[in-house]
């Protein structure tokens, strides 16, 4: 039986936080925890992650390290630019790294969540056996991510907000510009395909009650109406990845987020949509991602594997 290599990978939101002990040498989350993000105190803050940690540790044994997920900009000493963490106190040029550390008492490492989704992906998930991985998040908003050989690419996550790429003019559909997106632009592929776009789209075709996940169950049952605005989501999705396939040249893109789930059966029609080939012959794989809720526990703790 093989030692096993114990890291806590921590994966902080908005709203929750989801922390977890991996043995990295076998990519399996050993015990897991979410619990309400603390946004009205810092000390408070960093003591929930430290007792959640110090929880878990008591269950399957100490980590030697601490990687974290954050969905904010990190910056190559792990301090944030705090613009997506919607958390106070962490403000652009927070240290988030040197206070963990020092919390913790152990060595830290911290990146985007898009991006370590991605590393997730790339290690564990649909797209291991690939070398350049991009993974989309369609979740609130759209999170892209970029590996290379198993590692994220570039030292710092310049690519996590790509998913503000233009795919309509904009004002064509006034329940997705109604309010502008924080990008500047309309028309951007984030206001148009994210979870809450689609949300946003589907109450205005079919009705308030409706959610994204009984749209895609409609249109299994070919409900004409449910039918096409999946049609126009896929078509939408589809000038956002022809796009990528130019920019990144990947091999594989792996899809995940809430909006994912209803996907799967439409996986030969997004082929079909998929036409760009950056040179004569390459073709990238589009996969839907199958690994459950703990990729950004999983993709943390692989900062240290």
């Amino acid at each position: 039986m093989s030692a096993r290599d114990l890291v806590a990978g921590i994966d902080i939101g908005g709203t929750n936080v989801k922390a977890g002990i991996v043995d990295v040498a076998s990519n399996e989350v050993l015990a897991s925890c979410d619990f309400p993000t603390i946004r009205d105190s810092e000390q408070a803050f960093l003591e929930s992650l430290s007792a959640a940690v110090a929880q878990l540790a008591e269950q399957v044994g100490k980590p030697r390290a601490a990687g974290i997920s954050i969905g904010s900009y990190v910056f190559a000493d792990g301090s944030i630019d705090g613009m997506s963490s919607f958390v106070p106190f962490l403000i652009h040029g927070y240290p988030l790294a040197d206070r963990i550390r020092d919390a913790f008492g152990l060595p830290v490492r911290v990146d985007n969540d898009a991006r370590l989704i991605c590393l997730a992906e790339a290690r564990d998930g649909a797209g291991k056996g690939f070398s350049r991985v991009l993974t989309l998040t369609l979740g609130t908003g759209i999170g892209v991510g970029l590996c290379e050989d198993g590692r994220p690419f570039g030292g710092e996550p310049f690519i996590h907000l790509a998913g503000h790429v233009k795919v309509r003019t904009g004002g064509e559909y006034p329940c997705l510009d109604a309010e502008p997106c924080y990008c500047g632009m309309q028309g951007c592929f984030e206001s148009t395909c994210s979870g809450t776009s689609l949300q946003a789209y589907v109450h205005d075709r079919l009705g308030a009650d409706i959610t994204n996940r009984e749209l895609f169950e409609r249109a299994a049952a070919d409900d004409p109406a449910a039918a096409e605005i999946v049609e126009w989501y896929l078509d939408m999705l589809a000038r956002a990845l022809n796009q990528y396939v130019y920019l990144y040249c990947p091999d594989v893109i792996v899809i995940g987020g809430g909006v994912a789930k209803g996907l799967g059966r439409y996986s030969d029609k997004l082929d079909a949509l998929l036409v760009a080939e950056v040179y004569e012959g390459q073709k990238t794989v589009i996969k839907i991602t199958d690994l459950k809720e703990d990729s950004g526990i999983l993709g943390a703790a692989s900062l240290f594997a």
